[in-house]
């Protein structure tokens, strides 16, 4: 890892342009957070480093009554009414309206 980011820095790369990604090192199976620009972690990428989409807990909207999901109570009539005809033409269904 730490060859990868004296490479990188010795390339001349502003820190502005830079983005953190997790990706995974293909040489130990382990996930690292890299800060590397688009085209350093494009060439992490072709060199077999795999990208992990890991989302920032605080910007996920969770929660029913928030969310607008089937039955919340910031849900539409009309999407409440949607739900329920995908519920009559779908037996089984498990979608709560």
């Amino acid at each position: 890892m730490a060859q990868r980011v004296v490479r990188m820095m010795a390339v001349g790369k502003s820190n502005r342009d830079n983005m953190e990604y997790r990706m995974v090192n293909p040489e130990t199976g382990e996930a690292e957070d890299i800060t590397a620009t688009v085209a350093d972690m494009l060439t992490l990428k072709a060199e077999g480093w795999v990208m992990v989409f890991t989302p920032n807990p605080n910007s996920i909207i969770a929660g029913r009554d928030t969310s607008g999901q089937g039955g919340g109570h910031k849900s539409s009539q009309g999407w409440k009414d949607v739900l329920g005809r995908i519920k009559d033409n779908n037996p089984g269904s498990t979608i709560d309206v």
